[in-house]
């Protein structure tokens, strides 16, 4: 099945938990969310190897869900960050990559470009 980047973002690290990310318009979209003060949206992360799928949440959502704030952006739950591989500290920059297949939306970390082969 063909995959689509929709967006690259940065997580930034959140003392003893995981980080927080923006959420790319396009995936905002996709998954038809949108932040209102009085309707908390919920995003469900499900791990899949050294991948996540994102999805909309319901309000009865377990502990793997975050909830959408303003701006946009959302926590990474920590259990993610792990399988991702991800080290989110202050002064590294770790890089989310948003991608589209079929109606799924998988997260994955961006292996900088002097790492690959």
């Amino acid at each position: 099945m063909a995959e689509e980047i929709l967006g690259v973002t940065v997580l930034v690290a959140v003392k003893g938990h995981g980080g927080r990310t923006t959420i790319p318009k396009q995936v905002m979209e996709a998954l038809k969310l949108r932040y209102l003060v009085q309707k908390r949206e919920k995003l469900l992360w499900i791990q899949e190897g050294e991948q996540a799928v994102v999805t909309k949440g319901t309000p009865q959502s377990d502990f793997r869900k975050t909830m959408l704030s303003r701006g946009d952006t959302t926590a990474v739950p920590k259990h993610i960050c792990e399988a991702l591989k991800l080290n989110p500290r202050p002064h590294i920059e770790e890089r989310l990559v948003w991608i589209q297949r079929g109606k799924d939306i998988l997260v994955r970390r961006d292996v900088p470009r002097n790492a690959r082969h």
